[in-house]
């Protein structure tokens, strides 16, 4: 012994780089994966506070103890409004729980994931199984790794009830998504929908402190659809309220009484779910006076650019 005292190890945090102004610091037990695909970075590390995390080019995608809000939020009121059995597409969706939560309705009789990149699921099946939970080995399940625009354009109209755009936030040119936000691709999941199905679509923060890009998504959405409603659910490992769009040219399916998302979830073995219920279906849709009407005008700047960089400069680890 020569005295000195014990030097601590050094912490490791992952910096989730919101906003110029405002940084969500997790501090993380290590890194897990770190990786470079042909089209983006992607990185699993185990925080202390929501277990396994994942990032993509340095924004966070989905944590253990919470990714499980957002996937029945994106998933559930569509596939409760729509009756009958239902064929399904997740546009993105690699990671797994959305295909999960799809899967766990039985009158799903198929569904389809088209990701364009297979090393996040390759990943999140290795390092974050709770995701998928089997879903990939589901016999209803199949799994796409295909450019989306693509995808969508060699599908025959009227493919499917309900059509899910999981893909990630617009971080500028050469992301994997950035060719996504547009007019173009809003209307191939129209043309991809029965008469009546249902859209679906990730919509970026939805809260009072922002809302310019959800309403942007939601203008090309409704420059495509008869009827469009925004709903959100509050993320704790975001730090925010995630925005969902929902479209559809039939508006009674985007607007379920209380007594029909019960009898829904009744009817698809999902009541006493701890994460969602039907008072958890109407909150989704309960925004503030502010943002409601923000989002009721006139969106005569819908196809402007907002800001294709909605969350600031990304994230990191740093010690």
């Amino acid at each position: 012994m020569d005295g000195r005292e014990a030097q601590p190890a050094r912490e490791l945090w992952y910096c989730d780089g919101w906003a110029p102004n405002l940084k969500i610091h997790h501090r993380v037990r290590g890194a897990l994966f770190d990786g470079r695909s042909a089209y983006q970075r992607i990185e699993v590390c185990d925080t202390y506070d929501f277990g396994r995390l994942l990032i993509i080019d340095d924004l966070p995608q989905a944590a253990e103890r919470d990714e499980m809000i957002y996937a029945r939020a994106i998933t559930w009121p569509a596939l409760l409004a729509v009756k009958g059995p239902k064929r399904v597409l997740v546009a993105g969706g690699g990671d797994g729980h959305v295909l999960r939560d799809v899967l766990r309705f039985p009158t799903v009789t198929s569904a389809v994931i088209c990701d364009i990149d297979s090393m996040v699921t390759q990943v999140t099946s290795e390092l974050m199984p709770f995701m998928w939970n089997g879903a990939g080995e589901d016999r209803r399940a199949r799994i796409e790794h295909r450019d989306a625009l693509e995808f969508l354009a060699d599908l025959a109209p009227g493919s499917f009830e309900v059509v899910i755009s999981d893909i990630t936030d617009p971080t500028g040119e050469g992301t994997a998504s950035h060719g996504l936000y547009t007019p173009e691709y809003f209307k191939l999941l129209r043309r991809a929908l029965v008469d009546g199905g249902i859209c679906v679509a990730q919509a970026q923060e939805l809260s009072i402190k922002d809302w310019a890009d959800h309403k942007r998504l939601r203008g090309l959405a409704a420059g495509v659809f008869r009827a469009v409603r925004s709903g959100h659910a509050y993320v704790p490992s975001f730090g925010y309220p995630e925005g969902f769009i929902f479209a559809s040219d039939d508006p009674r399916a985007l607007d379920l009484a209380r007594s029909q998302a019960e009898s829904a979830l009744a009817d698809n073995g999902l009541v006493g779910d701890p994460y969602f219920d039907a008072a958890v279906y109407q909150a989704m849709f309960a925004l503030p006076p502010l943002v409601a009407a923000e989002l009721a005008r006139s969106a005569d700047a819908a196809g402007e650019r907002s800001g294709e960089t909605p969350r600031g400069p990304g994230g990191s680890l740093t010690r």
